[in-house]
């Protein structure tokens, strides 16, 4: 018992030292202090708790998962309220599937409750158990009918069961109850994009939260940019950012004097040499105006198929772009960022490609696949040189006859570049990509692989290997 009271009580002085150095901007210090408070008092939940919050301020969402994992197996939860606290945690890293456990038991302590059943049917969606999601779901929509966010999970798990209509319609009665929901909003928005109400679905998603800058800079709703310096500010994942630098083409937002755009840090060099004036997202720049890039759409009232761009509007002119008249030279990705919270969904284990690499000869498929060493780049590929940024990458794809790729940000790029795409699509397509068909009006150079089935990645590079046999490129 002292001892156990003694790495507690150092457990704790660690944790002070820890807050102290977090005050102090020494994020990494206060990061070790919270680990090594851990390795003292494994048991203690919130210590598990203070370093993934930590590890979540510092953007690495993929480690303070791995923290909450770790809670899971050796911290104390002595009642159903600390398992619904390490649940919440989990949800809000992105980690649901994980919290599964912990809602279920919290479920099966309170059954008449509905917050219970709501917060398990949430996690056992995350888990991609949509079925037993939905169960859970109506059990606490019977306990309490008029629940807005129980009315907005169904809806998401409707989406997840292939029922987009009826999705709609849960999201509308949750919007009913509570008119002023930005995420109920936002999900309808991404609902009607995918079934095919374009107007309806930029208006909704006008609810996201939007960027703005800090100058005085009054944000542009349409105006005449005569004379006007306008700011374009980059939003979201790199691939919403090479998907809607086309609006930055049109006559109204070329009428400005000056037109910036803001995007990641690894993506400026591209755009700047692709010809657009672009900065860091953290560089504060001064203009008349500012418009969030997602929401040029709405503004200039043009949907995908607007093609005042063309078809390709990233160039690399000092790349070397090869004559595709046969498809020789393949550059493949399987997997996305795993900060993604939809990234278990839209990617792919590598192990699945083998029957592909290897029955192709005559191809030389190349390994795009971000952050691999030496010794994990598949057999039957050849690793692409390391990319220090997105401008490399784009050299790399110009050097390719066709892409095959999972729902990722190089499937956009190469779409802006203009270079063949197949897109592997999961059973439930992001909004953008619509739910049949093969071809997108975003990009004339994508062809889209659809799975026939939740999970069926082998029927999807079945059909792509079929499809290789005598392909034309764009084909």
């Amino acid at each position: 018992m002292t001892a156990t009271f003694s790495a507690e009580t150092s457990a704790i002085t660690l944790c002070a030292e820890g807050a102290m150095l977090a005050d102090a901007g020494d994020t990494a210090g206060s990061i070790a202090c919270y680990a090594r408070a851990i390795e003292l008092a494994p048991s203690v939940l919130a210590l598990h708790l203070i370093l993934a919050n930590s590890l979540l301020l510092d953007g690495r969402t993929v480690d303070a998962r791995a923290a909450l994992r770790h809670a899971l197996r050796v911290a104390s939860r002595p009642d159903a309220a600390s398992e619904f606290t390490l649940g919440k945690a989990l949800v809000d890293a992105g980690a649901g599937a994980d919290a599964e456990p912990c809602f279920r038991r919290v479920r099966a302590e309170f059954p008449g409750d509905a917050g219970a059943a709501s917060a398990h049917a949430a996690a056992l969606r995350d888990a991609q158990r949509p079925e037993e999601a939905w169960d859970a779901i109506s059990a606490a929509l019977r306990m309490a009918p008029n629940e807005p966010v129980a009315l907005l999970t169904a809806a998401m798990i409707r989406h997840d069961l292939s029922d987009f209509t009826g999705a709609l319609h849960w999201c509308e009665k949750s919007l009913a109850v509570r008119p002023d929901s930005s995420g109920a909003r936002v999900t309808r928005g991404y609902l009607r994009q995918l079934l095919g109400d374009s107007d309806g679905g930029w208006s909704d998603f006008e609810a996201r939260a939007l960027p703005v800058p800090n100058t005085a800079a009054e944000r542009w709703r349409g105006e005449s940019l005569e004379g006007k310096s306008l700011l374009v500010i980059g939003e979201q994942g790199v691939g919403d950012q090479f998907q809607f630098l086309r609006y930055v083409h049109h006559p109204i937002v070329q009428a400005a004097s000056r037109v910036i755009v803001s995007c990641q840090t690894d993506a400026v060099s591209l755009l700047r040499t692709s010809g657009y004036n672009a900065v860091p997202r953290d560089v504060t720049v001064f203009t008349d105006y500012y418009a969030p890039l997602l929401s040029l759409p709405v503004i200039l009232g043009v949907g995908a198929d607007w093609r005042g761009a063309g078809d390709v509007y990233l160039t690399v002119p000092d790349a070397r772009t090869r004559e595709r008249k046969q498809v020789k030279r393949v550059g493949i990705v399987w997997a996305g960022n795993p900060a993604h919270r939809n990234d278990a969904v839209r990617s792919m284990s590598p192990e699945l490609w083998h029957g592909l690499l290897h029955s192709r000869p005559e191809v030389q498929f190349v390994c795009l696949q971000h952050g691999l060493s030496g010794r994990d780049v598949p057999m039957g590929t050849v690793a692409a040189p390391p990319c220090r940024d997105w401008l490399d990458t784009a050299r790399q794809l110009c050097r390719l006859d066709l892409l095959i790729t999972v729902d990722t940000g190089i499937a956009h790029l190469a779409g802006a570049l203009g270079v063949p795409v197949w897109l592997l699509v999961s059973h439930v397509p992001d909004w953008r990509w619509g739910i049949s068909g093969s071809s997108t009006p975003w990009y004339a150079s994508v062809r889209l692989f659809r799975q026939p089935a939740r999970g069926d990645w082998s029927r999807v590079l079945t059909n792509v290997n079929a499809a290789l046999s005598g392909a034309d490129v764009g084909g």
